[in-house]
């Protein structure tokens, strides 16, 4: 990890920026939910599918693109690779359902948002609360990234959609040689933070994991569901991870022929990416 002493003048400049912005989508959040209408003019919001195999009752959390804050077009893409693989580490959490990518990106493209988004690379308050009801979600994870002289730097915060308030604030420096490190700092932070969100109202959960702590008849506890989590690849580049992010941009357009060129491109540098040979394979399917 690189502390904050590596960092040039004009790096901190420009990290400053980034968190002011950060800090005024924030805070002005609550006052996009305001505008953002019911959420009954979404016709999918209440089937929206979740990652992994959370429990019907849990909370329910959606993952957006983050913001790119640097000058360089080309790691732009990097926002849905980074997205992606915080939803993955994100349906580890058994008392939480995540929002798939695929169900995210169908409502920026029934909404006519997926085009904004291209174009300026952001997605505003008001945009973002609206997106909040139209999946369903009662929490958000928004962010924002960029690059200085070879570093990263990301931050994530984990929002309540209905009253916009910051439930948890998150942020990593890293490598662009070891772009996972980041990434799993990020994952960690908010895996730890969704762990302890309060089940929604009328939930059942708490008495199933009263349940599971009696055990059964014989008094022997019953073991949760396994899960199958892809792993975390080791030492994955951040160039790497750019590639990634084009493969999900390709397979989100329907070029399907490019999206499988550039998943084979991903594993063929970074061979223990599970997450990119699933979607690789769901692909192919």
């Amino acid at each position: 990890m690189i502390g904050s002493g590596a960092w040039s003048a004009r790096a901190r400049g420009r990290f400053a920026m980034a968190t002011a912005a950060a800090i005024a989508l924030a805070a002005a959040f609550d006052e996009g939910v305001a505008g953002a209408g019911p959420a009954a003019d979404a016709p999918h919001a209440a089937s929206a599918p979740a990652a992994g195999t959370a429990p019907a009752a849990g909370t329910t959390i959606g993952v957006l693109y983050f913001d790119y804050a640097g000058k360089k077009a080309d790691l732009a893409p990097l926002s849905k690779g980074l997205a992606q693989m915080l939803i993955s580490d994100l349906a580890a959490v058994d008392t939480v359902r995540v929002v798939e990518r695929e169900r995210l990106q169908a409502v920026l493209d029934e909404q006519k948002l997926g085009e904004s988004w291209k174009k300026s690379g952001k997605i505003d308050n008001r945009t973002a609360a609206r997106i909040g009801k139209l999946l369903g979600a009662r929490y958000l994870v928004l962010g924002t990234y960029f690059d200085a002289m070879g570093s990263f730097r990301a931050d994530a915060r984990l929002v309540d959609v209905e009253t916009g308030q910051i439930v948890k604030s998150i942020g990593a420096n890293g490598k662009a040689e070891d772009f996972i490190a980041l990434e799993q700092m990020l994952a960690d932070g908010l895996c730890k933070a969704a762990g302890q969100l309060p089940p929604p109202p009328g939930s059942d959960h708490g008495e199933h994991k009263e349940a599971e702590h009696r055990g059964d008849e014989h008094g022997v506890a019953k073991p949760p569901p396994a899960r199958r989590i892809p792993k975390p690849p080791r030492g994955l580049k951040a160039s790497t991870a750019v590639t990634y992010g084009k493969a999900l941009a390709a397979a989100d357009v329907g070029d399907r022929k490019q999206a499988q060129t550039l998943f084979k491109s991903v594993l063929a540098e970074q061979p223990d990416f599970e997450l990119a040979q699933r979607d690789l394979d769901k692909l192919i399917q």
